[in-house]
């Protein structure tokens, strides 16, 4: 008797290669992720959190989220865990768009959104498996960001501990919910949006949240027979011994750090008491992201085998020349170039034309980090005041502002400088 988990995560419906969408690459993995499922026929799907890429998607993005989704519940009960990127009030409509605008009855919908991580809010849920000879618990957990951490601890001590350790105290509280009354039937799964510590990013994730001082402990994380985790975009495993975990990844390439990572789902079929087996079944459908470097005659070599994919060209120069756009243009017909970068010996120049993504520009958050320090701001006060700008910046704009507002933001940031002060 085994029962089946189809692990996928961090589809970041919206993410833009500068200027660039890629809806027709996001519906065909979706589709490839669909027909995968389809033939595993889990017991459960679980989605480990990025839903989106940002906290305002788009209509479309809306619409391809929901239409996905309904197709997974078709499947198996689907589970989706809130990540960085996600925001409650998004969920909560995409759930309403679910439910046939409330038509459909709270159990007739086969998909549940893990939003909130207070202790009375917990995600836990169980499904049948191996045709009711197993259950399988569910507990998710979503991210929690480190300035706006909101859980109701037994101990007040907790509320001004250190990230890793309120982490911590969260996870065994979960997994304590997740196995009390445990059988020798039952299978528990571990859902979660975090970042722990040994993983290999891609560098596409949000500089501030992979940071070491927010880096989950491998000895914290809840025994249980399955951990499906998202944050990190290269797919991997996770590397503890009696922790049989995974990061799906994102199912496409996001940016050119991911040039060389294999985007794939997870199929973990597992049995009580015994390590599950996994396997990784690969994603084609993306676009392949390549980077070329060097001179313009090592490029032009290269490009012959370069066909239909996202380019960056670093190229090697001695001067610069308002030729060089339509030269790599040309080289590579059947690509579109996102990026050009001339790459002189004595400087760093960088022609754009039409088709430069603005993302390898610095953005305000690298210009604000790169200037906080010369104003005596550093360490864990520089990441609390680069996370409370992330969010400020994150916030809906509605009348109705959402429960952690910009006041509650700041009034973090200035307790977790003055506790880094001390």
């Amino acid at each position: 008797m085994m029962g089946r988990v189809f692990h996928t995560s961090d589809w970041h419906l919206g993410r833009q290669l500068g200027r660039h969408r890629r809806d027709n690459e996001f519906d065909a993995v979706l589709d490839e992720i669909i027909e995968i499922a389809t033939d595993f026929a889990p017991d459960v799907i679980v989605h480990s959190g990025d839903l989106f890429d940002g906290p305002r998607p788009g209509l479309d993005d809306m619409r391809r989220a929901a239409q996905a989704l309904r197709r997974l519940e078709a499947i198996a009960p689907t589970v989706v865990v809130a990540g960085n990127h996600d925001t409650a009030h998004v969920l909560a409509f995409l759930q309403f768009v679910l439910s046939d605008m409330g038509n459909r009855e709270e159990d007739q919908v086969q998909v549940r959104f893990a939003t909130d991580a207070r202790p009375s809010g917990l995600l836990m849920a169980e499904y049948p498996g191996a045709g009711g000879e197993l259950t399988l618990r569910v507990g998710a957990l979503p991210y929690l960001h480190p300035n706006r951490f909101a859980y109701d601890f037994v101990d007040p001590a907790m509320v001004t501990a250190a990230y890793a350790q309120r982490m911590r105290a969260v996870q065994a509280d979960v997994y304590h919910r997740l196995a009390v009354g445990r059988s020798a039937r039952d299978i528990l799964v571990f859902a979660a949006h975090l970042f722990v510590e040994g993983a290999m990013p891609s560098y596409s994730e949000r500089r501030f949240s992979i940071e070491a001082d927010y880096a989950i402990a491998t000895a914290d994380l809840p025994a249980v027979d399955y951990g499906a985790l998202g944050h990190i975009h290269k797919p991997q495993p996770v590397a503890r011994a009696g922790f049989p975990a995974h990061y799906a990844g994102s199912p496409l390439q996001l940016d050119f750090g991911e040039t060389r990572d294999i985007k794939s789902v997870v199929l973990a079929e597992i049995a009580p008491g015994h390590a599950p087996r996994i396997e990784l079944v690969p994603l084609d459908s993306g676009r392949r992201l390549i980077r070329l470097e060097g001179t313009l005659e090592e490029i032009a070599h290269r490009a012959g085998s370069v066909g239909d994919a996202w380019v960056k060209a670093v190229v090697n120069v001695d001067a610069s020349t308002s030729s060089l756009a339509d030269t790599i243009a040309k080289m590579l017909p059947a690509a579109t170039v996102v990026a050009i970068e001339e790459r002189r010996p004595e400087s760093a120049g960088r022609l754009l034309d039409r088709d430069v993504t603005v993302q390898e520009l610095p953005g305000v958050d690298d210009l604000l980090r790169d200037y906080l320090p010369s104003r005596g701001i550093t360490g864990l006060a520089l990441d609390c005041a680069m996370e409370t700008f992330v969010q400020l910046r994150a916030e809906s704009d509605l009348e109705d502002p959402a429960p952690c507002c910009e006041e509650t933001l700041l009034t973090a940031a200035l307790a977790c400088e003055q506790e880094v002060g001390r």
